[in-house]
């Protein structure tokens, strides 16, 4: 018997789900195919908390939205006017020199029919990829993927929060920060399989921030087990390809900001540089919940956001990657379209996705929602644009996949690369 260094959250988190969870069947419900091999690499950004795409890309010239917001509104001096009456809000700079380039795309009023404003419902709707009803936990990307690697070292890597639309069966990774992921890495390759998840798999009950000790044992006559031990198999490979790339790597300085986005983004530049070859990466960028005095804290995270995202655009230029990468942000949910008496805004539906990279069509995507009063339903606005059609033109343009067998009901796909 001997003592793992990890806590509970950190191992599964290295094996990129929760083991506790995954369905006792390997194969999703899609072959995914080799168009994902096609070198063109994915980059969810999580805006976590529920973003206020209102004050994003502003439509400051409309008289209705000067209305609703008295103290929040920016005016037509306020923002970096775009085409037509929209502008971006004043923090997102270096975005608007990407928009001038033709490499940011801003698709507007994105959500879906019965909002639920939850945060934990909605966010799992956005990463099942799936109609509000859904009881579904597999993530959409992970239905795109099989266990034959493709041609690839990893199906996707986590790199912030929670893994999300990468949960599920698959060969997907959590790592945070590279010096810590080869610590977990060696404890991942010492560890066989851990006594505490036979323990929680037969019906007890294990404490998530307890440190554990493992035992081996052997497979079969536990269908739970045995999966457990080929999950196990998977990410001790997936741990020591990623592992023998990045040590190998120059350690290059990316000049990235010192952020938490910031630096998980500098680690997917990182990876890229070491060669990792993965057609997805997510990162996290978190504070969105703006209920009470929103304009500062609203405007310190876009300029985080911004921050990030143009010195990545900048490192992935300097390496010729630019053209192979697709940055896209996304949150459960908007604000409100009224602000309210704290100076904030409250749990809301649709609200713009931004997308960004070398092949990216720019302008905007999507259809304009209405702010009028006779447009509205529970005073907030109705989405244009349902996720799951960008879902779609994310599938098909990426990587040339049949997007309906992944996403539920038939949409338009939204066009994303030029």
């Amino acid at each position: 018997m001997t003592t793992l260094s990890m806590t509970r959250r950190s191992w599964l988190r290295l094996m990129g789900a929760s083991a506790l969870s995954l369905p006792l069947t390997t194969a999703p419900a899609w072959a995914a195919g080799a168009g994902l091999g096609k070198g063109h690499t994915l980059i969810l950004i999580e805006l976590e908390g529920g973003n206020d795409g209102l004050n994003t890309l502003i439509p400051y010239r409309d008289d209705n939205y000067q209305r609703a917001r008295p103290t929040l509104g920016l005016s037509g001096n306020e923002v970096l006017p775009l085409d037509g009456d929209m502008g971006l809000h004043p923090s997102l700079s270096r975005l608007a020199g990407s928009w001038e380039r033709g490499h940011l795309r801003l698709v507007e009023g994105v959500g879906y029919p019965n909002p639920n404003r939850s945060h934990f419902r909605s966010i799992e709707i956005w990463n099942a990829g799936l109609s509000a009803d859904t009881k579904e936990t597999q993530g959409w990307i992970s239905r795109l993927m099989t266990q034959d690697s493709l041609g690839l070292d990893t199906d996707g890597i986590g790199l912030g929060g929670e893994m999300g639309p990468l949960r599920g069966p698959g060969r997907f990774t959590g790592l945070e920060e590279i010096e810590q992921f080869f610590d977990q890495a060696e404890a991942l390759r010492t560890a066989g399989v851990l006594g505490g998840y036979g323990e929680a798999m037969d019906g007890g009950t294990m404490d998530g921030d307890a440190m554990m000790s493992h035992s081996v044992r052997p497979g079969g006559g536990n269908a739970a087990l045995d999966h457990l031990l080929s999950v196990h198999s998977n990410a001790v490979g997936t741990a020591d390809l990623l592992e023998r790339k990045l040590r190998q790597a120059s350690k290059r300085d990316f000049n990235m900001p010192n952020s938490t986005l910031g630096l998980q983004l500098a680690a997917a530049l990182q990876l890229m540089d070491a060669g990792v070859t993965t057609p997805v990466m997510k990162v996290s960028h978190g504070g969105f919940d703006t209920h009470a005095y929103q304009a500062e804290s609203h405007a310190f995270l876009l300029q985080e956001l911004d921050e990030a995202m143009s010195a990545f655009e900048r490192a992935a230029r300097d390496m010729g990657l630019w053209n192979h990468v697709t940055l896209m942000t996304y949150s459960e949910f908007g604000r409100r379209f009224y602000e309210n008496g704290s100076e904030g805004t409250d749990h809301g539906t649709a609200a713009p996705v931004i997308l960004s990279g070398g092949r990216v069509a720019g302008g905007f995507g999507g259809a304009r929602p209405s702010l009028e009063n006779r447009d509205l339903v529970d005073d907030d606005m109705v989405h244009t644009t349902d996720f799951r059609a960008l879902y779609s033109g994310i599938i098909a343009d990426l990587w040339g996949l049949e997007p309906s067998k992944v996403v539920d009901g038939m949409f338009r796909a939204e066009r994303v690369l030029s």
